[in-house]
């Protein structure tokens, strides 16, 4: 049997689903964050696990083409470095973030968002030297 509760939630109420998650249920640990790109929204799933086989995963969908939700690292801290890496890849912004930067790409060099699937493949060879 899986042991994973499934939660959908309202982008609105996931800072406080992930609060009850970690208050409530005694969920410690924030595994991961992933969004997926869905042409005019983004799908986020939060992944918790609490060590002894249990976990909730919580989805989401933000619509529009500028999209923020609120942050989960009030009540998972490790989720300031996945959500800095969804804003980084997607340009999703996340409210009340410590400090929402980007952190692969160049911040005042490089403003695309490299996995969004409008963003196109440049033909042109970076490192022409290299043969």
């Amino acid at each position: 049997m899986d042991n994973v509760v499934r939660v959908v939630a309202l982008p609105g109420d996931v800072p406080a689903v992930l609060a009850t998650a970690r208050e409530a249920l005694g969920i410690p640990h924030l595994s991961f964050i992933t969004v997926v790109d869905r042409q005019g929204s983004f799908e986020l799933t939060y992944e918790l696990m609490d060590f002894r086989g249990a976990s909730v995963r919580v989805k989401t969908t933000i619509e529009g083409d500028e999209p923020v939700i609120g942050t989960a690292t009030k009540s998972y801290p490790t989720a300031n470095w996945h959500e800095r890496e969804a804003y980084d890849m997607f340009g999703v912004a996340f409210a009340g973030h410590p400090d929402l930067r980007r952190t692969y790409m160049w911040q005042d060099h490089f403003d695309h968002l490299p996995l969004l699937k409008s963003f196109e493949i440049s033909t042109k060879r970076t490192f022409e030297g290299l043969r």
